[in-house]
């Protein structure tokens, strides 16, 4: 499962849920310099609970076993795997029972006594460093001060200051009606979060654009770096040969909410009604009331859930990835889209690698105006959008997962040593 050690660091791997936790240390895996991966859930068949399953009914044997299977990396040496914890069961169970708050509970509850879990595993291993991502680091790095272990923050998205201005603008332009679910965060919830980043000896960030709002917050920008995240090699695929249909088929897959610029991308569907063909298909949940679809007929077509197993065919049957964020990471979605050789269009606060005019379209924020002009000029212009899909695909060959192990673990080892 490993291979020769490329650097002298023995770092501990830690994640309550998933995230891309499991590249991180598949990474260091690879590079013979994981101690641990510390999480709740991590599929074995074998062990307790999960080797009941196959006692079960077919229906529910297949739906737990799909569940479960979010929570494994074939990859990763299960000797290597610590799990621990009963949190994040809770917490998955009170989102699906839409609980929210028991699940916020449970999540606030579990990071803490999962990171004062990893902390004292980390005690006992002799780690040189621990590797944790935002919201859920803070008690293992506030329990390893002192003892010689760097602390690494993965963080995932902006800082949450910046996500309180975001969305207090947003209100006021669109309304409090349009999309009640995001939720500003609670003083006490970013000053945890402040703390974890002043505890961290340095922030690893997924795009500029999160590097960018912890430095507007006040982080040093000397104590971030910018690695880029990947997909799966050879998971999507782009179309043998361009479609030939009249329109544009447009797609979103992600949460349809506030937070990803919903409202800009309808109101720039409203303003391209004559435009004949041009539809609008939406993947995943969805949060907008219903009231604001109902001037689109089927010119948008809703689909709340698909399998891992079926988003491949998602992205064939399009021809044009759109996400208008306002607040992001770095959107794994984009990258999905590009390596199936769609033009994207986004905005910088998506946190991708799209090249204006080169691969897609980069807008700014709340600008429907500009969204309509650059969907209106991939429909006009069938032969842009054909280059524009073939740069697609090659600008996404160039970020594999493979290319996001080796440069965690070239930053890691310079850093370090």
């Amino acid at each position: 499962m490993s291979r020769s050690t490329d650097t002298d660091v023995r770092v501990g791997v830690f994640h309550p849920g998933t995230q891309h936790s499991h590249e991180t240390a598949l990474a260091f895996q690879q590079a013979g310099a994981l101690a641990w991966y510390a999480t709740s859930i991590f599929y074995d068949p074998r062990r307790w609970p999960y080797n009941v399953v196959k006692f079960l009914p077919p229906g529910a044997r297949g739906r737990l076993e799909y569940e479960f299977k979010r929570r494994h990396h074939p990859d990763i040496d299960p000797s290597l795997v610590r799990t621990f914890g009963v949190w994040e069961w809770v917490e998955r169970l009170s989102m699906r029972a839409g609980l929210r708050m028991m699940e916020h509970h449970a999540n606030e509850w579990g990071n803490r006594q999962f990171g004062h879990q990893v902390a004292a595993l980390a005690a006992r291993t002799s780690v040189d460093a621990i590797w944790g991502f935002d919201t859920s680091s803070l008690a293992a790095f506030d329990d390893v001060r002192g003892r010689g272990i760097r602390c690494i923050l993965d963080q995932t998205v902006g800082h949450p200051r910046v996500w309180n201005r975001i969305l207090t603008e947003e209100r006021c332009l669109v309304g409090p009606d349009f999309d009640p679910y995001p939720l500003p965060y609670p003083e006490a919830d970013m000053q945890r979060a402040e703390r974890e980043m002043e505890l961290a000896d340095r922030i690893v960030c997924g795009s500029t654009f999160v590097r960018d709002t912890l430095v507007e917050s006040g982080v040093k920008a000397e104590k971030t770096c910018v690695i880029p995240y990947g997909v799966p090699e050879g998971a999507f695929s782009g179309r043998e040969t361009p479609a030939d249909r009249e329109g544009l088929r447009v797609l979103f897959v992600g949460h349809f909410g506030l937070r990803k610029g919903a409202w800009y991308l309808l109101e720039a569907m409203r303003r391209l009604s004559h435009l004949r063909g041009l539809t609008l298909t939406i993947v995943g949940k969805q949060t907008v009331p219903d009231r604001f679809f109902a001037p689109f007929g089927d010119r948008i077509r809703r689909v709340s859930h698909v399998s891992r197993n079926e988003v491949r065919q998602v992205y064939q049957n399009a021809d044009v990835f759109v996400l208008p964020s306002l607040f992001e990471g770095s959107a794994i979605t984009v990258f999905e889209a590009l390596s199936s050789g769609l033009p994207v269009v986004t905005t910088p606060n998506a946190g991708s690698v799209v090249r204006d005019g080169v691969d897609g379209f980069v807008v700014p924020i709340r600008d429907a105006g500009a969204l309509a002009d650059r969907i209106a000029t991939l429909y006009e212009d069938r032969r842009l959008r054909a280059e524009m899909a073939m740069q697609a695909r090659a600008r996404a060959l160039e970020f594999p997962w493979r290319r996001h192990h080796q440069e965690l673990v070239r930053w890691l080892s310079s850093w370090a040593n």
